[in-house]
């Protein structure tokens, strides 16, 4: 549930959107601790697409009033504000996950060298860069690969004139979406042994893409589980 109580989960959402179902970072039906969300001023998903800077000074604003109401740790509803990682991590004093990309250097330990991680966003080509990624070594690098979900921001990613969908249609066609976008990057990446989903909608589907791609899939919620259950 919802809760205002103490050691809860602060959650940063971006402006425009909906509540998406059981599975999305942003759901208290998600997790099995409460959460506490603030919105951040001004972050609308084009900005966040074009790495505004300006977005900053609210996203630490909102950052530190979760810190104010309880929470023990910090994540967002929202994978690219990845790259404000390192300013909102300076900002407060507690663990703060914006995304899951900081999962992708523990995945290429747990595989095999040969074995590569599908990293699945919204669309090709892949908005991360290196340093987004956290990976320096260029035979760690060699092995991410990316594969693009087109047609998931329509059905899944907030926008400010998100689609008038019914729930279950929207879900059935982000599952086709996500699995669909494995199916072809195992098809162009057959070494692909883990599968890190970026866009935090994209677990509300993860109980299917596992069952249907046999793979481990991790994603923001499996890092918040972590986090949450390193400080309980």
């Amino acid at each position: 549930m919802i809760s205002n109580m103490s050691r809860s989960l602060g959650v940063l959402t971006t402006e425009g959107g909906e509540m998406l179902p059981r599975g999305y970072v942003g759901n208290p039906e998600t997790f099995d601790f409460p959460i506490i969300t603030e919105t951040v001023a001004g972050a609308y998903m084009d900005r966040l697409w074009a790495r505004d800077p300006s977005i900053e000074p609210a996203l630490i604003t909102a950052a530190l009033r979760l810190v104010a109401r309880g929470a023990i740790a910090l994540t967002s509803d929202c994978g690219l504000l990845t790259w404000h990682q390192a300013r909102v991590a300076a900002s407060v004093p507690v663990p703060v996950v914006l995304s899951s990309l900081p999962l992708l250097p523990l995945l290429l330990r747990q595989l095999p060298q040969m074995a590569k991680v599908g990293v699945l966003s919204v669309s090709l080509p892949s908005p991360y860069d290196n340093e987004a990624l956290g990976i320096n070594d260029p035979a760690d690098r060699s092995r991410v690969v990316f594969g693009g979900c087109e047609g998931a921001y329509e059905q899944s990613v907030k926008t400010r004139f998100p689609l008038k969908e019914t729930g279950s249609h929207r879900l059935a066609s982000l599952e086709a979406d996500v699995v669909g976008g494995a199916a072809r990057l195992r098809a162009e990446h057959p070494e692909v042994a883990a599968i890190l989903l970026t866009c935090a909608a994209f677990p509300c589907v993860a109980p299917a893409l596992r069952q249907k791609a046999d793979l481990p899939v991790y994603s923001i919620t499996d890092l918040c589980r972590l986090t949450m259950a390193s400080l309980s």
